[in-house]
């Protein structure tokens, strides 16, 4: 798995085995933990299996900054690709963004072997023009089954431009099954 420069990055190919992989250790917290254990840089990894499986993270153009103890930061650029009319990022991508970096953070501290989106609240308090954006997602509270994360989107200046809430079903099996 390895050149001798440190661990080999996760081909396309290697995506089919994610399930085998996951169920292997366990679940996602332990992922990460043996992860890092084993020298790789878990938040590219994460984000390369993110953009070969969903083609809106592609789109959007996120890069993972963090992943880490329940706190997941995500970067993203302004583009025209995201945009409404009137130079703004469009509502449906912010909420996006919030449900992204929130369900990250909570992968980071999960359980189990997947999650789901319970509800998620969103408040838009200035329109996201200025970027690179900055999304950060922290997790409040984890229980047995649910974990509660809260999130927030800074633009290039630093402004707060959206707060969410969200609470998400922490699952011990892949939902696929």
């Amino acid at each position: 798995m390895s050149d001798g420069k440190g661990p080999s990055p996760i081909r396309l190919e290697d995506l089919d085995n994610f399930d085998k992989i996951l169920e292997n250790v366990g679940s996602f917290e332990k992922l990460f933990e043996k992860g890092r254990e084993l020298g790789f840089n878990v938040e590219e990894q994460v984000e390369r299996v993110f953009r070969a499986d969903s083609e809106l993270f592609r789109i959007v153009g996120f890069k993972v900054l963090k992943m880490r103890g329940g706190i997941a930061e995500l970067r993203f650029p302004y583009s025209e690709a995201i945009a409404r009319r009137g130079g703004i990022v469009h509502g449906g991508v912010v909420l996006y963004t919030m449900d992204s970096a929130c369900g990250m953070a909570v992968m980071t501290v999960n359980p189990g072997k997947d999650q789901l989106s319970l509800e998620l609240n969103v408040s838009f308090l200035a329109p996201l023009r200025n970027g690179p954006f900055i999304a950060k997602g922290v997790v409040i509270r984890r229980g047995g089954s649910t974990a509660v994360a809260e999130g927030e989107i800074r633009d290039a200046d630093g402004q707060l431009c959206a707060k969410s809430l969200g609470t998400f079903y922490l699952s011990g099996k892949r939902t696929n099954e």
